[in-house]
């Protein structure tokens, strides 16, 4: 048994490693520490021809040259493997903007780094160039984008960044319809990573109110709340009666919940019923 589990640590080292399908190359030469910089031992991969700025070549065969150095390298989720050369291009002035992108969405999130990868080689980029990027890139810190060149041909781009984000989290489990206040949501920080919509990072500026029961330290997202209705059922509300330029008012109790312009019902002191149009906070007009 203690024979057996001294082989086991002996490979622990040796698994591990996780093949990615794109690699930059500044070198025609490509080292096993040019795909994974905290191995120890430095042997070649390959050699790439000094005339291409792009090599695709098959995973299985990088994986079988670490093998036969005695390291082992996951190729399940890669079928090939890019090698693009390294463009001498400065992206300061687009990792700016993505930075000013950011900063907008979320104005106290703190940006660690942002990297920038071509999809291929570029050698120049105008001064003026700026990257265009989708409506998803404030809920992702990686992603694709493009830029133009001069004569208006699209180069694609991967973004990462890094970086943490004050998020609002529940504080105890809620309900359905349930107000959303400070007193049920506080702020964590959270690593800002890929998001199924926009984190809320403050309370919403109108009332507003969970669309369904969350279980508490849930992290919230504008998916999980919606504007609280203008009238709420069960409450009084103000039903203005408007003839000409004569307008009276009463006090009924809506039967319905409603936003604004909705056709809802409500129950008079006399129990009758009618229909009214939602126009403001508790507050409808007889139709």
């Amino acid at each position: 048994m203690i024979k057996i589990l001294c082989l086991f640590l002996f490979f622990i080292p040796l698994f591990g490693y996780e093949l990615q399908e794109n690699y930059e190359f500044e070198r025609d030469v490509v080292f096993s520490n040019d795909l994974f910089p905290d191995l120890s031992s430095k042997f070649e991969i390959l050699k790439i021809p000094a005339d291409k700025s792009q090599y695709r070549i098959d995973a299985n065969v990088i994986a079988k040259t670490f093998e036969l150095n005695g390291i082992a390298v996951e190729t399940d989720k890669v079928r090939y493997v890019n090698f693009t050369r390294h463009s001498p291009v400065d992206f300061t002035a687009i990792k700016d903007q993505l930075h000013r992108i950011l900063l907008e969405c979320y104005p106290s999130m703190q940006i660690d780094e942002i990297s920038i990868h071509p999809r291929g080689y570029i050698a120049s980029i105008g001064k003026d160039t700026r990257g265009y990027f989708d409506n998803r890139t404030c809920q992702n810190n990686n992603g694709l984008f493009y830029i133009l060149d001069s004569q208006g041909l699209r180069h694609y781009l991967d973004y990462t960044v890094q970086g943490n984000l004050e998020v609002l989290h529940t504080i105890q489990k809620v309900l359905r319809k349930e107000p959303i206040t400070g007193f049920n949501t506080i702020l964590k920080s959270v690593p800002f990573q890929s998001f199924k919509d926009k984190p809320l990072t403050t309370l919403p500026d109108i009332p507003s109110r969970y669309r369904s029961n969350l279980k508490a330290s849930q992290l919230l997202t504008i998916r999980n709340i919606e504007p609280s209705p203008l009238v709420l059922k069960n409450e009084k509300v103000v039903v203005e009666v408007r003839n000409g330029a004569v307008i009276v008012e009463f006090i009924a109790t809506a039967t319905q919940e409603g936003s604004l312009y909705d056709i809802i019902t409500v129950q008079k002191n006399d129990g009758k019923r009618a229909k009214a149009k939602v126009i403001g906070d508790n507050r409808v007009e007889l139709q």
